[in-house]
């Protein structure tokens, strides 16, 4: 989506409104589930309206977390969430000063899209370097770098403590280190939590971060009812069936398929491993595996040339692969990992 912030829905939908009409699939827009009914297996409308079903699919995806520092009413300051969102800031920030909250995904794609564009871009992280948690220190700086490069400053290990306006608008952007930095939009993306509160009391299994919980199967504990998507954790094949939870287009996309089949009572089993890419100023990085936890990491290549590969390590086992300009080697570690065999240390190294 955020490669290019100037999409228009219907360019990026997966599907015409068309598709839907001749297929028979009924489309309820701007209409909100309040609650869950298991025992009478009815999904209950924010309005009072009711909905029996034989089957349930829920996949409610998550809502950004907002700041809470003073100011955060503001005009001018956004959660990413649509199309026309993403179209408003481009809009906005055409020639203007831009601050990014956070140097997530989300925040830096966003950072990369509007350097070329704004008159300024800053991005604020808690962290000391971008990405730290998925590609480590060294990587995380390597790209730090190459935005550096592109006039992107970065304020790291601080948060913003006000946001202050000027008839009703965004003019600056406060960090708790003293730093005053001139904002006319600012972009939020410190993450999200699952948009699952509603289901608290319906007896479907949520973990303690709000995460609903789903076997191979998509299924939750209650039978006939599924979950898909950035909302759910599931068993990953390649981490020992660790329960986990993977935000990214590729799983969501499978996760829908398999639970599809499943409440077809087709029998589907969830073996996908995660692959995600990204590209920023024209360079691709790719990833596969799930990296949580990973107690070192083993690099090829050149960081300061921006081509190189970064293998994960958990004890012995390589559990996740990143990559710039190093193809194709994530896809071959993709393919080794979905076979079921396991790479070890020793073999990169």
């Amino acid at each position: 989506l955020l490669q290019s912030m100037d999409s228009h829905p219907e360019q990026i939908a997966l599907r015409p409104k068309e598709f839907f009409c001749s297929s028979d699939i009924e489309v309820l827009t701007e209409m909100q589930v309040a609650a869950v009914d298991i025992k009478n297996k009815t999904a209950v409308f924010k309005d009072g309206f009711k909905m029996e079903y034989n089957k349930l699919l829920l996949a409610m995806g998550s809502t950004p977390k907002a700041l809470s520092c003073k100011g955060k009413e503001v005009e001018n300051v956004f959660n990413i969430r649509t199309p026309e969102d993403a179209n408003r800031v481009v809009r906005l920030a055409a020639s203007k000063n831009v601050v990014i909250v956070g140097a997530s995904f989300l925040g830096m794609e966003v950072a990369a899209y509007l350097s070329e564009r704004a008159h300024s871009v800053s991005v604020v992280e808690l962290e000391e370097v971008p990405f730290k948690k998925s590609f480590g220190e060294r990587v995380g700086r390597a790209v730090m770098k190459m935005f550096e490069s592109n006039r992107v400053k970065f304020y790291m290990q601080t948060e913003v403590s006000e946001l202050r306006e000027q008839e009703g608008k965004l003019k600056e952007v406060v960090l708790k280190s003293g730093k005053v930095l001139r904002a006319d939009v600012c972009v939020v993306g410190v993450g999200a939590v699952p948009a699952t509160s509603f289901l608290k009391q319906s007896g479907i299994n949520i973990d303690s971060r709000g995460f609903i919980v789903v076997n191979k199967m998509m299924q939750t504990n209650i039978p006939g009812v599924f979950a898909a998507g950035d909302a759910v954790t599931f068993p990953l094949a390649l981490r020992n069936n660790k329960k986990v939870n993977v935000p990214h287009w590729q799983m969501a996309h499978m996760h829908g398929r398999v639970a599809a089949l499943n409440m077809l009572a087709h029998g589907a089993e969830l073996s996908t491993v995660p692959y995600l890419w990204t590209a920023m100023f024209g360079r691709s990085i790719r990833y596969t595996g799930h990296g949580e936890g990973f107690d070192d990491v083993v690099i090829q290549g050149d960081l300061d040339e921006l081509k190189f590969v970064a293998f994960y390590t958990k004890s012995d086992e390589v559990v996740a692969v990143a990559s710039m300009n190093y193809d194709p080697i994530v896809s071959k570690v993709a393919e080794v990992l979905a076979a079921g065999r396991a790479i070890r240390k020793r073999d990169v190294e």
